[in-house]
């Protein structure tokens, strides 16, 4: 469109009508109508197939993402709608179990293995090298309808992640905390998954992620948003256990889980967002957040290492009964008791069941409270800011850079909405000057924002966070600075456009044949060159005849100066009088097209085109030809005008001839009736 505002509105009112035209073509509004109440049994049976399809359904299961990584290391989880859709789709309560842990210790298999054994063990893809190879969260398409204690059906969702210290993929203890907790907060029970052996530093990681989940409790306490549900389950899996270990001990689970927590350092940082007392020596943190805790130990699944390397390529029935025996194990001890995701009644964080009068949520009301958690609860770990005085000028530097690209893409934002609103109300009139005032008002709000904005932009930047007081301070200097050059930008387009409006007021009010005789009495004494005036600023040769588009300009390229410009318009015979060139837009140049009523470019006298300029050409090398051109678009003006005054006056002034020597000549033009 050349930058013209008239033809950008009128392209989008072709693309709505086109649209249009193509739905209501062949169909009467009784066909329609038929035609909708005939199909209405067919949406609502399909609407019941994709929600209890289940395995059977066209489309299965699988397997879709519902946080993406983020684009820095140390930046928030980013929500997939894709996954999001998943869980508005349940209109009834449901249950989330969620797998955890460590990379390539089996968690997508472990999933696959003891929930969707079968068909779909799959679900999750599972890797066979020794780099992560699940990354973000991934949710199941669909759910797992299971009975639950009370003999009532409940359904299930389930949750794969990318596992904890990955090779291969950009992460960090950030990232790390942040999906930890916000998987804490997802799910009903949570499967921490890690391989056999298990000692005290394998305990320790349990608290250290346990710990990461309580600091997200106190951001949202913090910004007051209360977790008003009960502690989700914990069911620990070890995967590739000895159990032989465990006997020659004269041990059970339960004995190693007791040892394992008595291993573990007390942590009472922060316990007091639970409600409860500073944790005493002997307090495993887990023990406060989580409702219950059971471990499930799981043998190896094939002895063949290229199986297990490659569990993906085999399916359940080659595969040790011992390890799918324990995958049951698993799986029972996650449908133990099992929940689902729902709001207290009760006023407090994470409450014990016995605590908690559940209020179960559907799919759309829990996806609003996913995203506050994700809002409101980002966390930072402390391990992510150590400085390296190294490279400190060259990444505050970079820094630096980004910031400023992003200050002047907002404030050419605002100046373009400026722009347009003022081009919408140009009319005089109280309300239109109410409503530029409104506008001047809004942008500068705006522009003050640019502080909060910036800086909560930038506290996801792991640079940012490498050195906060020094990157604080870049933003705020910054913020002041592009404040105050926008603002001058911003005053800049006010008058342009105040200057722009006044002047098109007074071009609507001086009849056009004025206008043309006042330009052709001032055009320039020809001196061997082109003669041409600038008749406009912030104007263009756009045309929208009759709302057929613009189809009476001639789009002569890019690139060019404005003596280039007018110069391809006096050797081009389809062009008229009337030419543009915009130096803005990779010098623009266009033209009016000659024997038609834009010869001068003055068909559309209401369009504005910022950086444009509309000139008037006075002795082209086409000139005879263009005088033709103008006689017979002067006589069909006034015929179709009647023969009286008005509608051909306009005609009138434009197609006025030359007193310039004529010959014959041969010439080819289109004919135009």
């Amino acid at each position: 469109c050349g930058g013209s505002l008239a033809c950008s509105s009128l392209l989008r009112s072709l693309v709505v009508a086109h649209v249009f035209d193509h739905l209501c073509l062949t169909t009467s509004t009784s066909a329609a109508y038929m035609g909708t109440r005939a199909i209405l049994p067919l949406l609502a049976l399909l609407e019941v197939g994709l929600a209890f399809g289940g395995l059977s359904g066209d489309q299965g299961w699988h397997a879709v993402p519902l946080f993406r990584k983020p684009a820095v290391s140390t930046g928030q989880l980013e929500l997939v709608e894709e996954g999001l859709n998943v869980l508005r789709a349940q209109t009834e309560p449901f249950a989330i179990v969620s797998a955890v842990g460590p990379t390539r210790t089996g968690k997508s298999s472990i999933l696959g293995r003891a929930f969707f054994r079968g068909e779909h063990e799959n679900i999750f893809e599972v890797g066979s090298g020794v780099t992560s190879h699940t990354g973000g969260v991934w949710i199941a398409s669909q759910p797992v309808e299971v009975k639950v204690a009370d003999g009532s059906t409940l359904r299930v969702l389930f949750i794969d992640t990318e596992g904890f210290s990955g090779v291969g993929g950009i992460t960090s203890k950030t990232y790390e905390a942040n999906l930890f907790g916000l998987v804490y907060l997802l799910s009903s029970v949570v499967i921490f998954n890690t391989m056999f052996p298990v000692d005290a530093s394998t305990v320790a990681s349990l608290n250290a992620h346990a710990s990461h989940a309580l600091s997200m409790l106190q951001a949202l306490t913090d910004s007051g948003q209360l977790v008003q549900k009960a502690k989700p389950r914990l069911v620990w899996s070890i995967q590739s256990f000895n159990i032989y270990n465990l006997h020659n001990s004269g041990m059970a689970a339960t004995d190693l889980l007791a040892a394992l927590r008595n291993a573990s350092r007390a942590s009472g940082a922060g316990i007091a967002v639970l409600g409860g007392e500073a944790a005493s020596s002997s307090t495993w943190l887990v023990e406060r957040l989580f409702e219950q805790q059971e471990l499930v130990t799981v043998r190896r699944p094939h002895a063949s290492d290229e199986v297990v390397a490659n569990l993906a390529k085999y399916n359940s029935t080659i595969l040790s009964a011992d390890y799918l025996h324990d995958a049951d194990q698993v799986r029972a001890a996650a449908m133990h008791d099992l929940k689902a995701v729902h709001r207290c009644k009760e006023a407090g964080t994470v409450l014990t069941l016995s605590e908690c009068t559940p209020q179960p949520l559907v799919g759309t009301d829990f996806v609003a409270q996913v995203s506050l958690w994700l809002k409101h609860g980002y966390i930072l770990d402390r391990s992510d800011l150590e400085l390296d005085t190294a490279d400190e000028a060259e990444t505050l530097n970079r820094l630096r850079e980004r910031n400023r690209k992003w200050f002047d893409e907002q404030c050419a934002t605002l100046n373009e909405e400026l722009r347009t609103k003022f081009y919408w109300y140009r009319e005089e009139s109280a309300d239109n000057a109410k409503l530029r005032d409104e506008a001047v008002a809004a942008v500068d709000k705006m522009m003050k924002g640019f502080h909060g904005a910036a800086l909560s932009r930038l506290v996801e930047s792991g640079v940012f966070w490498k050195f906060p007081g020094k990157g604080a301070m870049l933003v705020e200097a910054q913020a002041d600075q592009a404040m105050q050059r926008c603002k001058e930008t911003l005053d800049g387009t006010r008058r342009h456009m105040e200057g722009w409006t006044a002047s098109h007021r007074a071009t609507k009010a001086t009849p056009a044949q004025e206008l043309l005789k006042k330009l052709e009495a001032e055009a320039p004494k020809p001196s061997g060159g082109l003669s041409y005036k600038l008749v406009a600023e912030d104007s263009s040769c756009f045309s929208n005849a009759g709302g057929a588009g613009d189809i009476h300009r001639l789009h002569l390229g890019n690139g060019m100066t404005l003596e280039a410009c007018a110069e391809a318009v006096s050797k081009k015979c389809e062009c008229g009088r009337g030419f543009e060139h915009d130096k803005g837009n990779d010098g623009y140049c266009g033209c009016g097209m000659a024997g038609t009523p834009n010869t001068d470019c003055t068909e559309s006298d209401d369009d504005f085109s910022y950086g444009s300029a509309r000139y008037i050409m006075f002795n082209p090398a086409c000139l005879n030809q263009q005088s033709e051109a103008r006689k017979r678009a002067l006589e069909q003006a006034n015929a179709a005008a009647g023969g009286e005054d008005g509608g051909g006056a306009l005609a009138a002034a434009v197609v006025k001839d030359y007193d310039a020597p004529k010959k014959r000549r041969q010439v080819c033009f289109d004919v135009y009736d």
